[in-house]
């Protein structure tokens, strides 16, 4: 049993093995569903999170474990710890940059992915990943945690990739998810906050789902750089504190 602050987990790996057969069997059952029903609305291709979105927010608020899993108020972190997330913010202006703007789409149609991404998407992944597998993995080590957790990210993401796009692209994105995992896991653990990686992911994917589609791959190659520069940052050897995966 490991245990910190009164959380315990008996079985982490049986654990981590529900969390992704439930986010498979969801996502995966909300896309079919959707494709059956001929849904169209914006919110449609999302509607796999909305349970486990509900069941997080019902056992968190249940069993009080918001801080167990790194939800603190943005107000305790540093200007220091804020400035560790700027890469992420020049990450965000790139990919607008790289989409070329926005689509011409009515205000309403920017307003349901912003919420689904934020609220839906980023909210459940950033969850699981970086708050309750990350946490559960924590007593056998800050690098077993963060190399798990983020290999899980990757891989899930790798499987949505895979099907309907050149290999380029696909490597691409695998390269991406996985790095970005780590970058995201460091700052969790390093910082002990999940909202800014949060709110990240949400707007992330939000430029992405209403950007026009990139007509280059420079674009990528400078995210995927300035995550590898962000990566060796934080795992920069510290000679004033304990080593980030110590």
């Amino acid at each position: 049993m490991h245990k910190q602050d009164g959380y315990s987990v008996k079985r982490p790996y049986l654990l981590i093995l529900w969390i992704e057969l439930a986010l498979i069997v969801c996502v995966a059952g909300g896309s079919a569903y959707v494709s059956i029903a001929e849904m169209t609305h914006p919110l449609a291709p999302f509607l796999g999170f909305v349970p486990i979105a509900l069941f997080l927010l019902i056992y968190l608020s249940v069993t009080k474990n918001w801080r167990t899993f790194y939800f603190g108020s943005l107000r305790s972190l540093t200007a220091k710890q804020w400035a560790e997330y700027l890469p992420l913010l020049l990450i965000l202006i790139l990919l607008v940059v790289g989409n070329r703007g926005f689509q011409d789409q009515p205000v309403s149609f920017f307003v349901y992915m912003l919420l689904s991404q934020l609220l839906l998407v980023g909210f459940v992944e950033e969850t699981l990943f970086r708050g309750i597998i990350l946490r559960a993995l924590i007593q056998r080590g800050k690098a077993v945690a963060v190399g798990v957790s983020s290999i899980l990210f990757g891989v899930t993401h790798a499987l949505q990739a895979l099907g309907g796009q050149s290999l380029e692209d696909t490597m691409l994105q695998i390269a991406y998810a996985f790095i970005l995992g780590f970058v995201l896991a460091l700052l969790v653990v390093k910082n002990k906050a999940i909202l800014p990686s949060i709110l990240f992911h949400g707007l992330h994917n939000f430029i992405n789902f209403t950007g026009n589609a990139p007509s280059t791959h420079v674009y990528d190659f400078l995210v995927i750089a300035i995550l590898i520069a962000q990566l060796m940052w934080l795992l920069r050897p510290d000679r004033n504190k304990v080593a980030i995966l110590a």
